[in-house]
């Protein structure tokens, strides 16, 4: 298929690069302006900020695509809540510039638009695993920004008529993810430590909370599947179905560490709202886009792990 990733140079889109080169597909994307054009020579690469109409319409008319996955935007909670206004301009309404740049010059595309399982906000554990009929009650900036891409995207499928599917994902973890998000966090502090660059203590946030995780290989796959198979006007949940405390990632990391390992809790990492446990349902995409979780966590992890290992010897060789 001929596709267009908008948002295609960070940790997902990455991996959905990947995904799609695997299955044949013609590719464009996009990257922001601020950054190096990248190198991929499979790939024809446009710059688009969100928040300007003409990138985005030069993409659409030089792609013309069948399948379009609107990745990009603010992914970093921490980050939404130091600058909740700029988040919510770049995740609603660079959405909405988006899908009426999709409207005037490619009405017939297939657009898969990405929003969060953030959207759902604070849910009673009792009322887990949570299914895509619950109501969005964002409980953070970042889930607010998040509920209002995925409004706007119903919107452009009920409205304008568009064929929109919209997707949540619950928390995802794998090779190439920044630090700002769990596992490379604590991965890379324990590979920083095995170097004696640090310090023997793991510093921690709330380890009581559960997470659902899933592997970005596996959540990318998703997707891709629902190009092909999802309903216009839908919205799909992809998550691993089980929650895991942040607790039990901790002890993956610091049972694995080459040296001994102090934890210690540090209050800066302590998020305004934290949601106790968090768990989804995946059946919806079982069921109608044949999509369930294929990769484990503990190997996820291993691979996480592994990973800020060859960059902080790569680092100290550098440095010596």
């Amino acid at each position: 298929m001929r596709l267009l990733i908008l948002g295609a140079t960070g940790f997902v889109g990455r991996h959905l690069l990947a995904e799609c080169r695997a299955r044949g597909d013609d590719l464009f994307a996009t990257y922001r302006p601020i950054e190096p054009v990248p190198s991929d020579d499979d790939v024809r690469w446009f710059p688009v900020d969100l928040l300007e109409p003409a990138g985005i319409r030069e993409a659409l008319q030089a792609s013309r695509p069948e399948g379009l996955v609107h990745l990009a935007g603010q992914a970093n909670v921490a980050l939404a809540n130091r600058d909740p206004i700029g988040t919510f301009r770049v995740n609603a309404e660079g959405t909405y510039q988006m899908l009426n740049a999709v409207r005037e010059l490619a009405p017939d595309t297939k657009a898969v638009v990405i929003t969060s399982a953030e959207a759902y906000g604070a849910v009673p554990t009792a009322e887990m695993p949570v299914k895509e009929s619950r109501p969005l009650a964002p409980s953070s900036p970042y889930g607010a920004s998040k509920a209002a891409a995925d409004l706007v995207a119903q919107q452009a499928a009920l409205g304008w008529g568009l064929d929109v599917v919209r997707m949540r994902p619950f928390n995802h973890v794998g090779p190439g993810q920044r630090r700002g998000f769990v596992a490379p966090d604590f991965a890379s502090q324990v590979a920083a430590i095995e170097r004696a660059e640090v310090e023997p203590v793991l510093r921690v946030g709330n380890l009581s909370g559960r997470r659902d995780f899933t592997d970005v290989r596996d959540i990318v796959r998703g997707y891709r599947d629902a190009i092909e198979r999802g309903t216009g006007g839908q919205a799909y949940n992809l998550c691993s179905g089980v929650s895991t405390r942040i607790e039990e990632i901790v002890g993956f990391f610091v049972d694995r560490a080459e040296v001994k390992i102090e934890i210690r809790r540090d209050e800066g990492r302590l998020r305004p709202v934290d949601v106790p446990e968090f768990l989804g349902s995946g059946d919806k995409a079982l069921a109608e886009l044949g999509w369930s979780p294929k990769i484990s966590l503990e190997s996820s992890l291993q691979e996480v792990l592994d990973e800020w290992r060859r960059a902080r010897r790569e680092v100290s060789d550098a440095v010596d």
